[in-house]
């Protein structure tokens, strides 16, 4: 019997893989409705919704979003458009050139944790130059918490036989967006604000050679449905601690062919075992762990541990540093509305490793922290422009470029994204909440004013890691990330959250670690920021002096006219 001819493909299908996967949220995460919904509709003042099944109501992931993301990411990797065109056909809708996908992706549904359910979040609009909110500008989101599960299913047909292992190594390094490494895959919105963040925690493969009869039915005898529960059994029953040795467990061996599952998130060694159990002599160089694992991205990434806490004495920052208090607004819940008026933000959270359940924990906060750093380094950059080249001197439209327009950019321009991301929300360790009560003074009388007394629980003390991820980096930002680590690390005058009035909200950089990746494959040059400070003579130091010239150029020097600027730095 030979392969089926597959009206939407390019040729007769040979062997059909199918793959289903378990990707885990670990952040607050939106996937907007792909419908257009009028703002503060009749039923309800939410003003972004999730998007959701038509039938049952239950949020979803479309096969068509996962499909973007896969093919933005094979890009990414390889620099490479052709790769991603062979993977996921080409963009073209019609004509001689266009090309279908080798890979099909299903919908994926929400599977919300134990006790979590979809949550209606306040989003505001930050002044980047105060950091105080703008008047009017706040809108309501549905968000899934972190924890919440989407089971994906697709399926990579191959017509050939030496085309097989092709796909299947660009499927792989596709999927490595998907491990909890590197700037990898983000879905939904705000993902520069850490939002979105997903882990590939269990695969299952199967693999169908259409060229004989058995595997001929046993693809094409099965309905979706069936497929579907099948796939997601396969996920439920593998073992939790460790990975299959080469054995299949026996609740798929009554399938033929059986699944093979596998905890973790290289999709390369799942793929491995299966050509290894089926005895097919597939040649295996583009899955070659080297091959997955080269990524071509020239990117930045800055590690940092910040804490709650400042120095107690500037001149003497060996000393230990005074835990300080922190508050990022939130109502209190609904079993200690009668505690406390306002306490310090706490969202679900997944920090262990693997397969683990998200638990509610302190944040340092999203948005607030990209807000923060962003005003820090757009105020160094002003004052060193305004320094070099006096009033007037063309540094916006510089930070623009790096850390995205602002919202009250003149009408018709082009919004640019943000070229530097918060990877994920920092979760906050240590430290204890703080209970305070206070109270409004007459000015006038010095008495307290009746009925003005309210009681604020805040975060004292602490630590979070947190990483921002910046694209295509040059020296001019490598220059204003160690400024900013500068200002973060010694007497820092920005603060984060409320009650800065009352010196609530300053965190100081403890570790500060900038790696660089030039995409040639070679090992990152790391480049410790904190010992530049300490250590003036040293490596760090003139590393860091090295980019500070470009910095200056760059902030001084007004972009290129004509249309092949497009609003960015020549």
């Amino acid at each position: 019997m030979t392969g089926a001819e597959d009206p939407h493909g390019p040729g007769a299908t040979r062997v059909v893989w199918e793959f289903a996967v378990r990707l885990r949220l670990l952040t607050d995460t939106h996937v907007g409705a792909a419908r257009a919904t009028p703002r503060h509709v009749a039923e309800s003042d939410v003003d972004l919704r999730l998007d959701r099944d038509p039938r049952t109501g239950v949020p979803r992931l479309r096969g068509t979003t996962l499909a973007g993301l896969l093919r933005h990411e094979l890009l990414a990797r390889t620099a490479d458009p052709e790769s991603a065109v062979a993977l996921l056909g080409s963009g073209e809708a019609e004509g001689a050139g266009a090309r279908a996908s080798a890979v099909d992706l299903d919908d994926a549904h929400a599977d919300l944790p134990e006790g979590g359910a979809v949550t209606v979040r306040v989003g505001t609009r930050v002044d980047p130059a105060s950091g105080s909110v703008r008047p009017g500008l706040l809108w309501q989101r549905e968000v899934l918490p972190a924890g919440t599960v989407f089971t994906a299913h697709l399926r990579l047909r191959s017509g050939r036989e030496a085309e097989e292992a092709h796909l299947l190594g660009l499927l792989a390094r596709a999927a490595r967006g998907l491990a909890d490494e590197g700037p990898g895959i983000r879905i939904g919105a705000r993902t520069g604000r850490g939002h979105g963040a997903v882990r590939a925690v269990r695969w299952a493969a199967r693999r169908y050679d259409l060229t004989e009869e058995p595997g001929w039915f046993a693809y094409h005898a099965r309905d979706w449905r069936t497929r579907w529960r099948e796939a997601e059994r396969a996920l439920t029953e593998s073992p939790l601690d460790e990975e299959p040795t080469g054995g299949r467990p026996e609740a798929s061996a009554a399938l033929d062919p059986p699944w093979t599952p596998h905890v973790g998130t290289d999709l390369a060694d799942l793929v491995r075992t299966v050509l290894r159990t089926d005895g097919a002599t597939t040649a295996t160089a583009p899955l070659h762990e080297g091959a997955i694992r080269s990524d071509r991205r020239r990117r930045a990434e800055l590690r940092l541990e910040l804490r709650v806490a400042e120095h107690p004495d500037p001149a003497a920052p060996a000393a230990e540093p005074l835990p300080g208090t922190l508050l990022i607004g939130d109502p209190p819940a609904s079993g200690r509305a009668f505690a406390a008026d306002r306490v310090h933000r706490r969202r679900p959270a997944v920090t262990g490793p693997g397969d683990s359940e998200a638990e509610l924990s302190p944040v340092l906060g999203d948005t607030a922290l990209f807000s923060l750093v962003k005003r820090v380094g757009g105020r160094l950059v002003r004052d060193a422009a305004e320094h070099l080249a006096g009033e007037g001197a063309p540094w916006r439209a510089w930070h623009a470029h790096w850390w995205g327009d602002d919202t009250a950019a003149p009408p018709g321009s082009r919004p640019a994204p943000s070229r530097i991301r918060l990877r994920s929300t920092p979760v906050l360790t240590g430290g204890a909440a703080v209970t305070t009560t206070r109270l409004t003074v007459d000015p006038l009388f010095g008495d307290a004013v009746d009925g003005h007394l309210f009681t604020t629980e805040l975060h004292s003390g602490g630590a979070a890691e947190a990483v921002l991820d910046v694209a295509e980096p040059d020296d001019a930002v490598l220059g204003m990330l160690a400024l900013v680590v500068r200002e973060l690390a010694t007497v820092p005058l920005d603060t984060l959250g409320a009650g800065a009035g009352t010196g609530a909200g300053r965190l100081l950089a403890t570790r500060a670690v900038l790696v660089t990746f030039d995409g040639s494959g070679a090992p990152p040059r790391e480049t410790d920021l904190l010992r530049a400070l300490s250590a003036p003579a040293g490596p760090d130091a003139a590393t860091v002096r090295g980019w500070l010239p470009d910095l200056h150029r760059q902030i001084t020097r007004a972009p290129d006219p004509g249309p092949a600027d497009e609003g960015t730095p020549s």
